[in-house]
């Protein structure tokens, strides 16, 4: 995974699910000359961006290691199969038990396959790297953020160095989200030591999405 790196989740919202999606993946194959920026689609749309968009595709979840009798699951290996090389994992809104973390990581660890890992709290990344769950990077998020319009780069800035103070003593980047709404508040977690950012809302909600990833983009 490249980074700096702007994520943008459109997580179910109806302005950016089925072809509402297409948009802001060509928004964000636009800002390549910029800087890095993927998208997230609904988990139902996720396949259809495969083939044309699978440098920037990242997955909104995986929730099982392998094939097998889990129904309404999605399987890392079916994933993989299909052509997807990133993920989320553990986002605030679909919490996963840390042992199913580590299991589907662990499985991901003999395929060109990369996480980003949500968090809510340094508590939380703390107990998974004690666990040996070494993603791509994690994403610190408090969820008394998430969509408030409040930055955690702003609001919580203390939450977002400590997280980059553990990542470096592991030797994993940190990304934060929650909030995040503006380039300013982009720029706030570049100096924070974040490299990068993880945003919904803000973007998938916004009337001029394209003017709001491009502002971000210019100050990862």
């Amino acid at each position: 995974m490249k980074f700096p790196v702007l994520i943008v989740n459109l997580k179910n919202y109806r302005e950016s699910s089925g072809s509402n999606a297409d948009r802001f993946f060509e928004y964000a194959r636009s800002l390549s000359s910029i800087n890095n920026v993927m998208v997230a689609p609904p988990i139902l749309d996720t396949l259809r961006y495969v083939g044309e968009y699978s440098d920037i595709l990242i997955a909104q979840s995986v929730d099982v290691p392998g094939y097998g009798s889990y129904t309404g699951h999605v399987p890392l290996v079916r994933l993989v199969d299909e052509g997807l090389r990133y993920s989320l994992i553990n986002h605030s809104e679909y919490k996963l038990p840390h042992e199913t973390i580590k299991k589907i990581l662990d499985e991901a660890s003999q395929y060109d396959f990369e996480f980003v890992v949500c968090v809510d709290s340094i508590d939380e990344m703390k107990r998974l790297l004690e666990m040996d769950v070494y993603p791509a990077a994690y994403a610190i998020e408090p969820p008394e953020l998430i969509g408030s319009g409040r930055s955690v780069s702003k609001y919580k800035p203390q939450v977002v160095s400590d997280a980059v103070d553990l990542g470096k003593e592991y030797g994993v980047p940190v990304l934060c989200g929650a909030g995040v709404s503006t380039g300013e508040d982009v720029t706030a977690a570049s100096k924070l030591g974040a490299v990068g950012v993880l945003v919904a809302s803000a973007i998938a909600k916004s009337p001029e999405p394209l003017k709001v990833m491009e502002d971000m983009a210019r100050n990862l």
